[in-house]
């Protein structure tokens, strides 16, 4: 089948196309084709690409921020051996860097409730997260933990709380439990 069918495209979504052809040097209707080729042949396999490209953005949000990935085992043992002071010291330098990746991430990615649940997924990997509409506009985020000591969940804690911050989250309350740990929103779109 070669005839050709004419799609609908969003003015600004054209504008931005034409603006990333410009820079690769090609038309705007070759770099289309090519990203709807590729991409296309990639979801046969794998339904949730396109989450994976807003995380490997995401990624080198943090990377860029001056984040490190360690091994969960490693991190852990290491808040098990620092004192109070530098507990809190951590504990702050991450909602800084959780804040600049929240601001960043909303002008980037824009805030939805994926996003926000995106973002607790990579900042705490090893949690669950789940989301929970509670009734019209209030939702939470429940982090929940299988291996956790009492300091990986205050930095989790501390984690939420710059996500909060530069969310600019202004109806959201923040609960610890033993291994959970709820983020109730209000106000936020599901996309």
């Amino acid at each position: 089948m070669s005839s050709r069918r004419f799609v609908a495209l969003p003015e600004r979504l054209l504008v931005d196309a034409i603006k990333v052809a410009e820079k690769l040097g090609i038309p705007y209707t070759v770099l289309i084709e090519r990203i709807l080729t590729e991409v296309l042949k990639l979801m046969r396999y794998k339904k949730n690409l396109l989450e994976s490209l807003a995380m490997v953005d995401a990624f080198d949000d943090v990377r860029r921020l001056g984040g490190v990935f360690l091994p969960e085992k490693s991190v852990v043992e290491m808040l098990s051996l620092a004192n109070t002071e530098k507990l809190n010291e951590i504990c702050l330098e991450l909602t800084k860097m959780t804040s600049w990746y929240a601001e960043l991430s909303k002008v980037k990615r824009s805030l939805t409730l994926t996003e926000v649940k995106n973002s607790l997924e990579l900042w705490v990997p090893s949690a669950r997260v789940d989301l929970v509409r509670e009734g019209e506009g209030t939702y939470k985020f429940v982090v929940s933990f299988v291996n956790y000591s009492r300091e990986f969940l205050e930095l989790s804690k501390c984690i939420a709380e710059g996500l909060v911050r530069g969310y600019g989250l202004e109806e959201h309350e923040l609960i610890t439990g033993p291994s959970v740990l709820v983020l109730r929103v209000g106000g936020l779109s599901e996309e």
